[in-house]
């Protein structure tokens, strides 16, 4: 637990790439739609003013407009008959560069997501603090998991006054606190750089950061200090945890009869190697009592790049001459992002 990790999530990124380009879409209900015939296209990111009349990413342009008839609808760019991300993988490696000022370590997880080890920033800052402590008045935009007014009858600063008292030496929970205050201050400088709005997560390992950052948004970030997990995953979906959405998550509910992560407790970490192999079943023995070794990776650049295009129904690929033509249109994309990618 000695780790302070974050996770950096843009808010309805695409959606702030086309506002930022067009401020007149910005304060309106409005989504982004990769374009093909059938009913207007299909919607890949959403604002909050369009989630507010029903808008979701499940639907068709052509519901969204039925749901919101003043929606603004945008397309993303087509090159070569395929969708042409580009704007908004760039508009991800602004931000990129922005976090980058305040750790070393800093993973893209994604397009609009990336992983910040903050633990060492924390130790300096913790030697610079001395004997002083966090205050509410530099956490303007955070949250602690378990303690909301109104269902846990805690705030933020009882949290604080608690993690800060001499007597509690509560040093696991004050190095989250000093990393809620770094991150306060990253997700600001993403701000003023790019004008982008993004949420955070800040816990002790990846997971939990990731689990935290779905908690409070928009531009808001919550602290999952590891004291609140053993509340929080008597509810937590098994599906919801990564590598558990699929095959294997399926494996574990049916087999062992649990839903939500706090059921796995009762079984041993022998009995879950039986199930999974040794290596899974430790790796869940560990994660549902809230423990996750994985560390963040220093890396900036995408792991692997790779284009793709769907061809159902009536446009299959049917012809010898329409796979060639594909093949080289999709090489011709990964070519140029390499090269993009070599020169940045």
């Amino acid at each position: 637990m000695e780790r302070v990790v974050a996770l950096v999530d843009m808010d309805c990124f695409y959606v702030q790439v086309e506002q930022r380009l067009n401020p007149a879409l910005k304060g309106t209900p409005c989504a982004v739609v990769q374009y093909n015939p059938w009913k207007g296209g299909g919607i890949i990111a959403v604002s909050y003013e369009a989630r507010a009349h029903g808008v979701t990413r499940q639907m068709r342009g052509d519901d969204a407009r039925a749901k919101c008839p003043q929606i603004n609808l945008v397309r993303v760019p087509q090159v070569r008959g395929k969708a042409d991300l580009t704007k908004y993988r760039e508009g991800g490696a602004e931000v990129i560069e922005v976090l980058s000022r305040f750790s070393d370590c800093v993973e893209r997880a994604s397009v609009d997501e990336a992983y910040i080890d903050l633990t060492v920033e924390v130790e300096t800052r913790l030697a610079a603090l001395g004997g002083a402590k966090v205050t509410e008045a530099s956490l303007p935009n955070t949250h602690v998991a378990g303690h909301d007014r109104e269902k846990d009858g805690k705030t933020l600063s009882d949290w604080l006054e608690t993690t800060f008292n001499e007597a509690t030496l509560e040093m696991h929970d004050r190095r989250l606190a000093v990393g809620a205050v770094i991150a306060e201050e990253m997700r600001q400088a993403v701000y003023e750089d790019t004008g982008f709005r993004c949420s955070a997560g800040i816990a002790h390992n990846k997971m939990l950061a990731k689990l935290a950052c779905g908690f409070h948004k928009p531009n808001k970030q919550t602290i999952l200090p590891h004291s609140q997990v053993p509340q929080l995953f008597k509810s937590l979906p098994i599906r919801k945890i990564r590598n558990l959405g699929g095959k294997m998550g399926t494996l574990v509910s049916e087999h062992l009869r649990v839903e939500n992560m706090a059921d796995l407790l009762v079984f041993s970490e022998r009995a879950l190697q039986q199930l999974l192999g040794e290596k899974n079943g430790s790796w869940l023995y560990s994660v549902c009592r809230g423990f996750d070794s994985e560390p963040v990776s220093a890396r900036q650049l995408p792991k692997s790049i790779g284009c793709s295009k769907n061809f159902t129904g009536k446009n299959c690929l049917n012809t010898r001459d329409k796979v060639k033509f594909w093949l080289s249109e999709l090489a011709k994309e990964v070519e140029e992002r390499l090269i993009k990618d070599k020169h940045n």
